[in-house]
């Protein structure tokens, strides 16, 4: 996969400094010696709704900065974060593929460079902000879809390493820790979108060769 290895042996050489229970500072001190890259910022985001050792991993690719950006997103309501061993494998997944994705685009955007605009998204927002239209437009894009077929094809890696990767992508349905397929499903529910199906699990195929 793309910078797999690369990404994933950086996280799994800090392992002990992630394995244990640590103030966001700390752990935000962490989360940027793993990655030294002039090219990225990662930041900590807290909400309200959300309970203790609950986190998600959101990004964004600056095209004109030429910089990615990793958001962790954690509760408003502790101070501290509790990364346990078993915890660990999930996040250092997580963590790995979000940053692939913002990678991936920052490889597609270097072949155009004419084409650059300042970005108008705020990483802060994570697309929540967006209408359906608007959601439908953005991962109807072929950049996303290259992106989100490379997400499929890590979450199958990881999730079902003893699948056969078709069968699951014949059955994705039923495989329900396919998440980014799911955020396809959701987004264009109640229309059709046979087209844009087929392109991103062809996309998460191709992905899936490539590491084999």
């Amino acid at each position: 996969m793309y910078l797999s290895n690369t990404i994933d042996n950086a996280i799994e050489d800090n392992r002990d400094k992630f394995v244990c229970k640590q103030s966001y500072s700390d752990l935000l001190r962490v989360l940027n010696n793993t990655f030294s890259y002039k090219d990225l910022k990662i930041v900590i985001e807290k909400y309200e709704d959300f309970e203790r050792n609950e986190y998600s991993l959101s990004g964004l690719y600056d095209m004109v900065e030429d910089k990615k950006y990793i958001v962790l997103n954690v509760s408003k309501k502790h101070r501290k974060f509790e990364i346990s061993s078993i915890m660990f494998k999930d996040f250092k997944f997580l963590l790995s593929q979000v940053l692939q994705h913002e990678s991936l685009h920052q490889c597609q955007w270097s072949y155009r460079p004419e084409e650059k605009e300042p970005c108008h998204v705020d990483f802060r927002d994570n697309g929540m902000g967006q209408s359906i239209e608007e959601e439908r437009i953005y991962l109807s894009c072929i950049d996303e879809i290259e992106a989100y077929g490379h997400d499929i094809a890590l979450e199958i890696k990881h999730y079902y390493p003893k699948t056969d990767p078709l069968k699951v992508l014949r059955y994705v349905d039923r495989y329900k820790r396919i998440t980014s397929f799911f955020i396809y499903k959701k987004a264009f529910k109640g229309i059709k979108w046979d087209n844009i199906k087929k392109r991103l699990l062809r996309k998460a195929y191709d992905w899936t060769k490539a590491n084999g």
